[in-house]
């Protein structure tokens, strides 16, 4: 029997009175928030960043995606260590040194090294993610979904209010002040090492510690099942990555002000979260295969009403594009830990890391066509990749 099959048939399952360990979920919530908020600082002041070094659109892109890249690049990279060595400090070493690298953007002397700031940063994101994670599928085997859901809420809230603080702190004191920011990172690493369990250590055949035997096995049992996952998140986190990361440059060619952008990531973002946890609990209801394809779906509709509709609506708007998107994340997530439950870090790391690197290649391109033909424009082309994933979506097994 695969994999697939075992969920579907409820193998494995425990006692749904199983309590969830809210103090533990509400840390990983919180460091969750910090982490996606550092990331987010770079896109509400990219216009600010463009002012001061004399750059274009599309070389601004090329920041935006290199930020994104890093850090979805050593994502799987990283999953394997943590795996392997889950009781080392990955999330808190990670967690202080993103934060250190991109909030210095306000020293840097030049473009170049913003950009090696920004990438190094990145890339240091890319050691929390596979820990928070794996953390969070091993709360709760039962409520799953919905415990992975909230934790992918709090990324969603630190995505939403990140362009806000960063906004703030640069309102208040320059672009040199936003190092204030670590401050609150250090916080949260001490908050994560005296206040969550100890990460157990994976099962593996004849060994304390899983091999790379192990990790292929993992790969080859999720089968087809993770593959159409794969190309459901991928074409789902184009579209996201995309409004995340240009959306306050869209609102700058409309001739309106740093905070109406970074109010405009603030919103879609804030009310993701909304959507993943609404998600979480919907999909452990009726099924992760229905609440991923009737998200995406929504989606679409919802893109296409923002680039119809006058600019006064784009607001409002953005809210429901942000339930919409985000609707289906942490189900996804939460599929690909039910599909290798031994590897929770490496397949968070596949639908997240992996999935927003090659995502993230899509940015400098619409970057390009914006400067071409204007991005609400170029922004026509995302709603195909809704349609693409849906259409991945549709060939996915039924489980719960």
């Amino acid at each position: 029997m695969s994999r697939a099959e075992e969920i579907g048939a409820g193998v494995g399952a425990k006692d749904p009175a199983q309590d969830i360990p809210w103090g533990a979920l509400a840390i990983l919530f919180t460091a969750h928030f910090v982490v996606d908020g550092t990331v987010n600082f770079i896109a509400p002041l990219l216009p600010l960043i463009r002012e001061q070094f004399q750059v274009s659109l599309s070389t601004g892109g090329l920041l935006l995606t290199f930020v994104s890249m890093s850090a979805a690049l050593s994502q799987p990279v990283t999953a394997i260590l943590v795996d392997r060595w889950p009781g080392l400090p990955w999330l808190a070493f990670g967690m202080v040194g993103s934060a250190l690298f991109i909030t210095s953007i306000g020293w840097a002397p030049n473009f170049t090294v913003l950009t090696v700031m920004v990438a190094i940063g990145g890339s240091m994101v890319g050691l929390c993610h596979p820990d928070m994670a794996s953390r969070a599928g091993a709360l709760s085997e039962h409520r799953k979904g919905l415990v992975v859901s909230v934790f992918i809420a709090g990324g969603r809230v630190g995505h939403g209010l990140g362009p806000v603080i960063a906004i703030g702190i640069v309102s208040l004191g320059g672009m040199k002040w936003l190092w204030s920011f670590t401050l609150v990172a250090i916080a949260m690493a001490l908050a994560v090492k005296y206040g969550l369990p100890k990460p157990q250590s994976p099962p593996a055949s004849g060994e304390n510690k899983a091999s790379i035997w192990d990790f292929v096995t993992a790969l080859r049992q999720a089968g087809t099942p993770l593959l159409l996952l794969s190309g459901v998140t991928i074409c789902r986190a184009v579209v996201n990555i995309n409004f995340i990361s240009l959306i306050p440059s869209l609102y700058a060619e409309h001739g309106m002000s740093i905070w109406s952008g970074g109010a405009a990531s603030a919103i879609m973002l804030t009310s993701g979260a909304l959507g993943v946890l609404a998600g979480g609990a919907l999909g452990d209801r009726f099924g992760k295969k229905e609440l991923i394809v009737g998200g995406i779906g929504l989606g679409a509709l919802c893109v296409c009403a923002f680039l119809i509709a006058p600019p006064e609506w784009g607001f409002v708007l953005l809210a429901f594009l942000g339930v919409a998107t985000y609707l289906p994340m942490g189900v996804t997530m939460a599929f690909a830990q039910q599909l290798m439950p031994h590897n929770r870090g490496l397949a968070s790391s596949i639908t997240l890391g992996l999935s927003w690197f090659i995502a993230s290649l899509s940015v400098y391109p619409m970057s390009v066509l914006g400067e071409w033909f204007g991005l609400a424009n170029a922004f026509w082309a995302l709603p195909g990749f809704f349609v693409a994933a849906c259409a991945f979506a549709c060939f996915l097994p039924k489980v719960r």
